[in-house]
């Protein structure tokens, strides 16, 4: 008799990773997973003890994996802030480390899920926060840098949620225009005018 075929658990939460962006939460059953892997649902078991503990676990695998800020904080000073700040845009731009497809799949999953909405609450949280702190360095007080923050990242989460197209490289033609735009022509003026230490901090979201 034919044995069926071993997967581990970071196969299966990716295959429901890839499922979740293509289908929708409906996608994410284990009969769909396991046909989509070639095999049978018994294999599921011998990872997860149900459909429940594999989506905590794609949850998981979202706040670690998906990550739209770089893993070192902006630092505390003005020119450390704008290479920060420049350093997430090309991130963004290359797909470095953040897929927008799967965080907008976290999205449209969380309206239905509050285990989900609580993620992507916490997520959105710790990034705006984050964000500030980019801001602040700069030399705004702490309500226009929150504003700027929310700027940036709204426009960034809307850009994929409305799904422009545009090549790579266009996006690299503008990124000097939107660094301008975001941190102001004055304060990125100032900011140039010193050198940066590169400080590194704990991670950011």
């Amino acid at each position: 008799m034919a044995r069926t075929p071993k997967n581990t658990a970071e196969v299966w939460i990716e295959t429901a990773r890839q499922s979740l962006v293509d289908d929708g939460l409906s996608g994410v059953k284990v009969d769909r997973l396991a046909s989509r892997l070639g095999v049978t649902r018994g294999g599921f078991y011998h990872n997860f003890k149900d459909r429940d503990d594999l989506l905590d676990q794609l949850i998981l695998h979202w706040e670690r994996e998906c990550r739209f800020l770089p893993q070192e904080q902006p630092g505390s000073r003005p020119a450390e802030a704008v290479e920060w700040i420049d350093r997430v845009i090309t991130r963004l731009i290359d797909a470095d480390g953040y897929d927008h497809r799967f965080d907008l799949a976290m999205r449209d999953w969380a309206r239905s899920d509050q285990r989900a909405a609580w993620a992507v609450e916490r997520a959105d949280r710790e990034r705006l926060q984050t964000l500030t702190k980019c801001f602040e360095a700069l030399g705004y007080d702490g309500e226009e840098a929150h504003i700027r923050a929310r700027v940036f990242y709204y426009h960034q989460i809307g850009y994929y949620a409305i799904g422009v197209r545009e090549s790579p490289a266009e996006r690299r033609r503008a990124r000097a225009t939107y660094l301008e735009i975001l941190c102001g022509q004055d304060m990125l003026g100032s900011a140039r005018a010193e050198p940066s230490r590169g400080r590194k901090q704990r991670t950011s979201a």
